[in-house]
């Protein structure tokens, strides 16, 4: 049986799931929403796709299932209207703005019998279990600290300007911080206690920087940018040696051991071959479409996917502006 799919959101991300669908042999794009209709109808012609509406309540009788690619404060009043009316869910990170919408999308998910997974790409880059298996064999022994700098000026193609706005859910914490965050918690446990800095102003930030203290003893820093590029590496130092890797698919890793120089260097690959592009994605969609048909639950469920929002919402609640003078986007951009 065919999976018939909604897109809700006719946004840059749609144009990444849509192939990924309709290459599957057990799935179709059934429908396009989007408020903007005209957009919607758009991007179901380019694709071949019957239909085209301008509310997620009139695509729940055309599919089974749906994948939420709407502005971030938009994500849990969608997913839960479409899981009480029956469909399956995939939602787009961040799951929710609160833990209390997290917890409410699971709660319909459960009482309903129906998947609700959370797209966090990241986590299928092969640079994520490739680091969770290394910390795991104990190469480099228990993590002692780390520095994650993940920035670049920001050139994402929007379709509005929700990224910029508070009380939309933007800001590069809730947008990049989703998948760098994800992935702290992933390879390096629960987070004991953490301070946060930003350039928000009462707006949205733009930079911003975390310092964390792991339940495992491990200290580190994140720094995140839409205004500058930096490094894009993370450094994981261990008792043994450091693992230096990047936050991508067909990612460059480095292992080294002090005093030794450079021991090993190299690029994930999958089955030889370098990463496709869109191979997230596509492991992504097949693990969905598996816990429809199993009955299982997704690899990354709501249950993970709302340990990223609790703390992004620990940050906001520590939050204090940066101690020093720092660049407004518009400083940078005038230079």
């Amino acid at each position: 049986m065919v999976t018939k799919v909604a897109i809700i959101g006719g946004g840059a991300v749609a144009h990444a799931h849509i192939p990924i669908v309709t290459e599957s042999p057990d799935s179709e794009v059934a429908v396009v929403v989007d408020k903007d209709v005209e957009r919607a109808r758009e991007l179901a012609d380019a694709n071949g796709i019957e239909h085209a509406v301008g509310d997620w309540n009139e695509a729940a009788s055309l599919a089974d299932a749906a994948i939420i690619a709407l502005p971030h404060h938009l994500h849990a009043p969608a997913a839960i209207e479409l899981l009480e009316k029956g469909l399956h869910v995939l939602v787009e990170k961040p799951m929710g703005m609160t833990l209390a919408e997290c917890d409410a999308m699971i709660d319909v998910a459960q009482a309903k019998k129906r998947v609700l997974a959370v797209g966090l790409v990241s986590r299928w880059f092969g640079i994520a279990a490739y680091v969770k298996d290394i910390l795991n064999s104990g190469l480099i022994g228990r993590v002692e600290s780390f520095d994650v700098r993940e920035g670049m000026i920001y050139s994402w193609p929007v379709a509005s300007d929700f990224m910029f706005r508070k009380e939309t859910g933007g800001g590069v914490l809730a947008d990049t911080g989703a998948h760098v965050l994800d992935l702290v918690l992933y390879w390096l446990g629960d987070c004991a206690d953490l301070e946060y800095e930003h350039d928000a102003e009462g707006g949205v930030e733009a930079d911003c920087t975390l310092r964390m203290t792991m339940e495992s003893g491990a200290r580190g820093v994140v720094e995140m940018s839409r205004t500058r590029d930096l490094r894009n590496t993370w450094i994981l130092r261990g008792e043994k040696g450091t693992l230096e890797v990047m936050r991508r698919f067909a990612a460059e890793w480095t292992w080294s051991v002090e005093g030794r120089g450079t021991v090993l260097s190299g690029t994930v690959q999958t089955d030889g071959k370098p990463e496709d592009p869109l191979e997230c994605f596509r492991a992504q969609w097949t693990d969905f479409l598996g816990a429809i048909r199993e009955g299982r639950e997704p690899f990354l469920n709501g249950v993970e996917g709302r340990r990223g929002v609790e703390l992004i919402e620990r940050c906001h609640a520590v939050a204090k502006p940066f101690a020093g003078e720092s660049a407004r986007p518009w400083e940078v951009f005038n230079q």
